[in-house]
């Protein structure tokens, strides 16, 4: 394993960010921590990195003890949510700080300066200042700085927050693409499912400083640990008496399945090529269906229609909880 952590807590007075925290991250791999704001993502990425301490517990990387190490000596890069980058210095000068003051030889840091803008797609702007660039840039730019020093741990934290939903998805497309080009052990932290789901070999859900759950996206989706899981992985609804997400229910014009729900579509959302449905059932229980527009127009969707719905077969559903 990469990255070995085991048994950290940390407090901040009375405050537990991290409550008995173990994770193995394996080598090579993409990995993300995903979880509400505070529940302690951040923090596990900072004790990492060595820009936090731990109260207990041990943190090895590529088998080396670092729990009392400095974070200069821990061979890991680290990108934050606003950049940190120096402003009066060019593209090119950012990417080889790391390096220059490593002493590498000047022909060395130029070979190197110049593969990485040409990896993230930068090389016509190494001349430029940071505040030339757009937000996407000056984040591959960063991205480029950490990785300069050639660490054993690429250490993201939101790198992509900070940035409009378009940008957002370009980057996260592009830093796949650029993990599978590298293959660095890669650590990102994240409050948006979506990103998490899209590019991570593997997730870590950490809710209020404990670890929910441990895996792949799939995993994780169709197979949730508890409650929280199943929440805060996608979209949750009632039906029947069971916690169902939107877009594993069927809904048709006549009762064609036994047990099928009768309702009445109460409001209809189009977003897009999707088609948000309320449906309100005979014991008021509204229900919340998701699906195509080309599905809603064939099933004659329209509101105040009379539907039957049932949960798709083989979906993933569990009881409603009491209270």
């Amino acid at each position: 394993m990469s990255i070995e952590v085991s048994g950290v807590t940390k407090r901040f007075g009375d405050f537990v960010a991290l409550d008995d925290v173990t994770v193995s991250i394996p080598t090579g791999q993409l990995t993300a921590l995903l979880g509400p704001s505070g529940g302690g993502k951040s923090t596990l990425l900072r004790i990492i990195a060595g820009l936090d301490r731990a109260d207990s517990g041990t943190i090895e990387i590529e088998g080396v003890e670092a729990t009392r190490l400095p974070p200069q000596k821990r061979n890991v890069g680290f990108v934050f949510q606003h950049y940190a980058v120096f402003k009066h210095m060019s593209v090119a000068k950012n990417v080889a700080f790391g390096l220059e003051i490593r002493k590498r030889p000047k022909a060395e840091v130029v070979q190197r300066v110049d593969d990485l803008l040409k990896l993230v797609h930068l090389s016509q702007f190494s001349h430029r200042l940071p505040a030339q660039l757009s937000g996407g840039q000056r984040q591959r730019m960063a991205l480029a700085r950490a990785l300069a020093v050639e660490p054993k741990v690429l250490l993201l934290d939101e790198p992509f927050g900070a940035l409009d939903a378009k940008v957002r998805k370009e980057l996260r497309d592009w830093l796949r693409r650029l993990h599978d080009e590298v293959h660095v052990t890669t650590v990102f932290v994240t409050h948006d499912q979506e990103e998490a789901l899209e590019v991570a070999d593997e997730i870590v859900v950490i809710n209020e400083g404990r670890v929910e759950q441990i895996g792949t996206p799939e995993q994780l989706y169709d197979e949730p640990a508890n409650d929280f899981v199943m929440g805060f992985l996608g979209e949750v609804t009632h039906l029947g008496g069971l916690r169902v997400r939107p877009h594993d229910i069927d809904v048709d014009r006549s009762p064609v399945q036994d047990g099928a729900v009768r309702g009445t579509v109460t409001r209809l959302l189009r977003i897009g090529f999707e088609v948000r449905a309320t449906v309100t059932t005979g014991t008021g229980e509204e229900v919340t269906v998701v699906m195509t527009r080309t599905h809603a127009r064939t099933t004659g969707l329209e509101q105040g229609a009379t539907v039957f719905l049932t949960p798709t077969a083989g979906a993933m559903t569990a009881p409603v909880l009491a209270g």
